[in-house]
């Protein structure tokens, strides 16, 4: 939606302003004023006729005599079209009503593997010289690095780099070292680019596929910061055609898993709201089969999945260790199934043994049933040890872990981890819903045995 009025009275055109992410701009006659971003436009806009505004908000409001506003799809695509509209115009408030310290650019290394980083360096705005390409504004170079910007939000961009770096990895070490960094070990950095050095011309001719796989990644991340986003998703869908007429599956896998992350970066989400996965019962197998086809796309199984094991630990630095075992069949939690185990061998805190050890009790009980996936709560770490168990004869279980921190999904046999917010809206409730689960049952046995201690010891 874009409206744009010349009215007498903008107080009231605020007003009409809708609750949705966008880019505003106040003008006098055709030439912008100001232009800035907003999460909900009318909220924000609001706060411009407020009667105890500064003195520079005031100047600004009694010289407009038009504002104009166009929806975005998120937040952070209105950060990208404020960006290039500032550069493109070079507004006079956006300089009076704001600190140039204040405004953020995304800094890129002159280097064979660049790296990536935010920096509040960048001058004045209207001091900037923009270089031009394709007919639009693109960065301007400083010491050795390419900047772009201005951004007026820095935490906006620190999520929009996030994300971005989740489907398009990049470095940000500052020194190669040998042993791969720990965002290379989770997937938002290629690991090659760490291990070599990175001055020009010390690149072999063995490493220029990986040289150039990196560039693609780099010049996709300035592409959408750029405002480019529809020309990289046409250009990403025309790759995945090509790798599937050429049937090479796992590539066109990957692009698809990267096209449907930078749609969902766009997306009207702003925040995320959890949600229980408890759908009725008149629509619990539709949801399940739809999430079966999922997880068969994300596994590369093409079986019949019904039972999903969840499996968490509970501990006080090692004391009064529980671990749990909640069941979903056909996406619906059966209690009944529900296990619980009081941890016996691990002495100390140490979640990789206490997982080790839960599940080889729980496989010495083939009459409780077999799963066809299991979700752990944690990483490669506690994978790695319940695979060890699961070996040999039983490597038809899907395994996957679902860390915390990053809501990430680890899947064997996959590189890197898949971020749950880049799954279908169903498919990501569940694997909450499990997580959840196994947290809640694992943690309330251990509050038991917690008590049941502090009784003995009252006692003594």
């Amino acid at each position: 939606m874009n409206m744009s009025i010349v009215p007498k009275n903008l107080h009231n055109i605020a007003q009409s302003a809708p609750r949705a992410p966008g880019v505003y701009v106040f003008r006098r006659g055709r030439v912008p004023l100001y232009i800035g971003k907003a999460a909900d436009l009318k909220k924000r806009l609001a706060s411009y006729f407020r009667a105890n505004a500064l003195d520079k908000v005031r100047a600004l409001r009694d010289e407009a005599d038009g504002l104009e506003w166009t929806e975005a799809g998120s937040e952070i695509e209105a950060l990208i079209a404020e960006a290039e509209l500032i550069k493109r115009h070079l507004p006079k408030y956006n300089v009076l009503l704001r600190d140039d310290k204040s405004y953020f650019y995304v800094a890129v290394t002159r280097e064979d593997f660049p790296r990536i980083y935010v920096t509040h360096r960048g001058g004045s705005v209207r001091k900037t010289k923009p270089e031009t390409g394709r007919g639009k504004t693109t960065a301007r170079t400083a010491r050795g690095v390419r900047l772009v910007g201005p951004y007026t939000s820095g935490s906006a961009l620190f999520e929009a780099l996030r994300l971005l770096r989740g489907i398009f990895p990049y470095c940000t070490c500052r020194a190669p070292h040998k042993r791969p960094c720990l965002n290379a070990q989770i997937g938002r950095c290629p690991g090659f680019c760490c291990e070599k050095a990175r001055s020009p011309g010390l690149i072999s001719g063995a490493h220029t596929e990986e040289r150039g796989a990196y560039g693609s990644n780099i010049k996709n991340i300035l592409a959408v910061l750029g405002g480019r986003k529809k020309h990289i998703l046409s250009l990403l869908k025309r790759h995945m055609r090509e790798a599937a007429r050429c049937e090479k599956f796992e590539a066109a896998g990957r692009l698809r898993d990267r096209i449907a992350a930078l749609e969902n970066i766009f997306s009207h989400r702003h925040v995320l709201v959890r949600e229980r996965y408890a759908p009725g019962r008149s629509r619990s197998r539709r949801n399940w089969r739809a999430i079966r086809r999922v997880i068969a796309a994300l596994a590369g199984d093409g079986g019949n999945i019904s039972r999903v094991e969840g499996y968490d630990i509970s501990n006080v630095s090692g004391t009064a260790a529980t671990g749990s075992m909640v069941v979903f069949v056909d996406g619906a939690p059966a209690k009944s199934l529900y296990r619980k185990f009081k941890i016996k061998t691990v002495p100390q805190a140490n979640d990789v043994a206490m997982h080790r050890e839960m599940m080889r009790r729980r496989l010495s009980h083939p009459e409780w049933g077999m799963p066809d996936m299991i979700v752990i709560d944690g990483g490669l770490p506690q994978m790695g040890a319940v695979r060890e168990v699961l070996r040999p004869g039983r490597d038809t279980i899907i395994l996957s872990a679902l860390a915390k921190r990053e809501e990430e999904l680890y899947l064997e046999h996959r590189r890197a981890p898949v971020r749950l917010d880049t799954l279908p809206r169903d498919a990501m409730l569940f694997f909450q819903h499990v997580r959840d689960e196994s947290h809640r049952f694992a943690k309330k046995y251990h509050h038991k045995l917690r008590e049941i201690s502090y009784r003995e010891d009252f006692k003594k």
